[in-house]
């Protein structure tokens, strides 16, 4: 494997040409990185003909690091109702994901988009990084330094942030709008006609996007409103926003029963505990699955096949429907996991949904740091050094909420 995930030699770069490199605290982000940007180079047939009637979405580092949760709500959104929107990550974005590993509080946001961004490429559907030619550059190669340019520089980014939009604006002839929040940035690309779309007021959601996009259009699709998100700010931590209406996520008056309530605060929590937890729970699967699929092969794809009723319960599941839980087990089968207090698979269960399942808050920092020190413990039985990097990068945050001036718990 290159030493650099832009991959200089396999694309005649000279130095000077675009070339992040990577640091050994940060191998796992790295190398997601770098399979982001082989993928997208190696993805023939989202770089065949476009639908007249496709609308593309490039979207900046900013909303990928602040707004991870409304960019994931609105691409399940826009692919079950099988519209005509393809989101396309910048080749610099994914240079800049990079270069937040080492930012104090940025590394876990940055290795939570670059994990989901690396699944969604990988799927060639609605996703896509931008490819070596898909430019307005005279080289046909955007990781080609041009005699003005100043590769890093915040200016230089910005340029080939609007160089993608242009492309899919001029090039291939394609409604383009640009998602920022840096204002500089989406001025300079309204000058150049491209249409943006920025967060702004905090609770900015799928929705929003929606109506970016299609206008008055947009009410005849389902697209959900807001829903606090842990984010990496104070004001977050010690207080989430609440919408500015109770409305379901089709926009509709529910009733303010105690029934709704309870049930939405455990949908939709507010509390930073419940915010991280759920975050950790999504993002630590994801893990555990890649290493599942790793350590069994070609056996996951007969996970859910006919087997007896005596068989694992893990193994009567399809590997699509899995979750931290059949990972654990499965894991068990092959090696004596790390027994915890609380266990591991406990805590990561979405509250309630199983035995002893809880809210965030419902845990003791104690609870928390046995929990992460299980998990550190079955990435090195594995030596999956992508486990034990992201534990470090998550530690910061829970010292962070346990540190602050929180409201009351039960809330």
């Amino acid at each position: 494997m290159s030493s650099n995930f832009l991959s200089l030699e396999r694309f005649g770069l000279r130095i000077g040409d675009f070339k992040p490199t990577p640091s050994a605290p940060s191998i796992h982000l790295f190398e997601t990185l770098q399979r982001i940007d082989e993928f997208s180079n190696k993805d023939v047939e989202m770089q065949g003909p476009l639908s007249e009637e496709l609308t593309i979405l490039v979207l900046d580092t900013n909303i990928l690091l602040e707004f991870l949760q409304v960019i994931q709500a609105f691409v399940s959104e826009v692919e079950e109702q099988g519209l005509p929107v393809l989101l396309v990550i910048p080749g610099v974005v994914i240079y800049e994901l990079d270069g937040q590993k080492n930012r104090e509080g940025l590394s876990w946001f940055a290795r939570r988009a670059s994990t989901w961004l690396l699944k969604k490429v990988k799927e060639r559907r609605s996703v896509k990084g931008q490819a070596l030619d898909e430019t307005c550059k005279p080289s046909r190669n955007w990781k080609k330094r041009d005699l003005d340019d100043e590769f890093g520089s915040q200016r230089s980014n910005d340029s080939l942030i609007i160089d993608c939009c242009k492309y899919f604006l001029h090039l291939r002839q394609r409604r383009t709008f640009l998602c920022s929040k840096d204002k500089l940035l989406t001025v300079e690309a309204e000058s150049e006609s491209v249409l943006t779309i920025s967060p702004d007021r905090d609770t900015f959601c799928s929705r929003d996007i929606a109506q970016g996009l299609f206008g008055f259009e947009a009410s005849r699709f389902k697209f959900s409103g807001y829903h606090p998100t842990y984010q990496n700010s104070s004001v977050q931590l010690i207080q989430a926003p609440t919408p500015e209406s109770n409305h379901d996520d089709d926009g509709m008056d529910v009733d303010d029963d105690d029934f709704s309530v309870s049930r939405s605060r455990v949908l939709y929590p507010s509390h930073a505990l419940d915010l991280l937890h759920l975050q950790v729970i999504e993002y630590f699967t994801g893990l555990l699955l890649e290493l599942v699929a790793r350590i069994a092969g070609p056996e996951v794809q007969s996970f859910g096949d006919p087997v007896s009723s005596h068989a694992p319960a893990f193994s009567r599941k399809s590997f699509t429907t899995w979750g931290a839980l059949e990972c654990f087990d499965y894991l068990g089968t092959k090696k004596r996991l790390p027994r915890t207090s609380p266990q591991v698979d406990v805590f990561m269960t979405r509250p309630y949904e199983g035995v002893g399942a809880r809210r965030g808050q419902d845990w003791s920092r104690r609870d928390w740091e046995a929990v992460l020190k299980g998990l550190g413990e079955i990435g090195d039985q594995w030596q999956e050094g992508s486990i034990r990097e992201s534990i470090s990068a998550l530690e910061l945050h829970i010292s962070r909420v346990f540190a602050m001036p929180m409201r009351p718990t039960g809330l």
